[in-house]
């Protein structure tokens, strides 16, 4: 089955042949319900109707070079989605990918279709790579514009939706377009943004980097980031490096969110991140994640005071705010500590993974002291 089927891997995603073991997520994959509406997969596949096509019709379409489909995995090797080059014919092609619900809003899908259009230009040497997209459908459109792709147009009635004609759009990226470099990312682009480096005798808040990634991956990991926090589920590597090269760059250049490595001051190891993030006139929320390891160690305070003293010095902010998800007393604890004080319980306010929460909110001002203001009074933190 792979006879003839290149493997191509940036170290994030990896696009191999398809495997009879992938015939089980291969059916789920197009099952989705995203996928039928979108890219007109059987909302019926079995997996056996799975297997007789990674057996049968997609090993065929290799060989005839008609339809070029490689299967998506993960650095780890769990199965991902699936992108293809369709209609391969007279120098151009129509790309498409589809990835499985877990595997969405990770960054996986732009390394992927960076993957799909090297080899097309470099490899095989078309001239114009098609991108089809349903109108509406805006994370394809999004998807399509930061790989560079350029929207030619609007088609009425160019492609299906429940059976029946839905407009389209249509990008094209060239070879040209690719040579430039408009269609080739940069391996891990740089933050625009200069992030500033606070420390103290004991703790470093600077920039992430690509050498935190291991120990990014298990701080997301760890039980109780996991019940705490809103990290993804299965961490990986790939989450990692999109986090630092994509997701955190992004926040500082914007000014959503100001996102920084906890270190310590002598070994530089990453501990753990805090952030500031929702940001409104004057005021923030403070978020902070710490290392199994560093928890009890008085890391995530000093932490915490040196973000502290740079929202109120370096930001002029006047307020912060504090939210921690009910009963979560080892993050209220700290909060305490620090000066916060404790506004309200509020019931269903947060997100706990799809599911209303209960959430402590607490509340710090720039000229409140940074000292508990009463008795601690409750339950001890684990």
């Amino acid at each position: 089955m792979s006879a003839g089927v290149p493997e191509l891997d940036d170290g994030v995603v990896r696009l191999r042949a398809f495997r009879t073991a992938d015939a089980g997520d291969y059916a789920a994959l197009n099952r989705d319900a995203d996928n039928v509406r979108w890219a007109n997969s059987d909302p019926e596949m079995t997996t056996a109707q799975a297997l007789a096509a990674i057996t049968g019709i997609i090993p065929e379409n290799w060989a005839s070079g008609h339809t070029l489909r490689f299967a998506v995995a993960e650095s780890s090797g769990a199965f991902a989605g699936t992108t293809a080059l369709h209609n391969v014919r007279d120098g151009s092609a129509a790309l498409g990918i589809k990835l499985a619900p877990s595997a969405r809003g990770r960054g996986l899908a732009l390394y992927a279709v960076r993957l799909i259009t090297g080899y097309a230009f470099d490899t095989l040497g078309l001239d114009v790579l098609h991108w089809h997209a349903g109108v509406g459908n805006m994370a394809s459109r999004r998807l399509a514009e930061r790989a560079g792709f350029t929207l030619e147009g609007t088609v009425r009635g160019y492609g299906s939706a429940g059976g029946q004609p839905a407009d389209g759009w249509i990008f094209t990226l060239t070879a040209q377009d690719h040579g430039s470099g408009r269609g080739r990312l940069p391996e891990f682009p740089a933050p625009a943004a200069v992030v500033p480096v606070l420390t103290d005798a004991f703790v470093t808040l600077r920039s992430l980097r690509s050498s935190d990634k291991e120990q990014l991956v298990a701080n997301c990991r760890d039980p109780e980031a996991i019940r705490w926090t809103t990290v993804p589920l299965d961490y990986g590597p790939a989450d990692a490096l999109t986090f630092i090269h994509d997701v955190v760059p992004r926040g500082w250049a914007s000014g959503e969110t100001h996102t920084f490595a906890v270190t310590d001051t002598g070994m530089d190891k990453l501990l753990g991140t805090i952030d500031l993030h929702g940001f409104r006139p004057g005021t923030a929320e403070l978020g902070i994640n710490m290392a199994s390891q560093a928890r009890g160690s008085g890391a995530a305070e000093g932490a915490a005071r040196l973000l502290i003293d740079y929202a109120f010095t370096g930001l002029n902010l006047q307020y912060l705010y504090w939210r921690a998800l009910v009963p979560n007393w080892a993050s209220r604890k700290l909060a305490w500590k620090l000066g916060f004080q404790l506004e309200a319980q509020l019931r269903g306010f947060t997100d706990d993974r799809g599911t209303p929460a209960d959430a402590w909110i607490l509340t710090l001002a720039a000229a409140d002291q940074r000292h508990p203001r009463t008795p601690w009074d409750g339950a001890a933190a684990p």
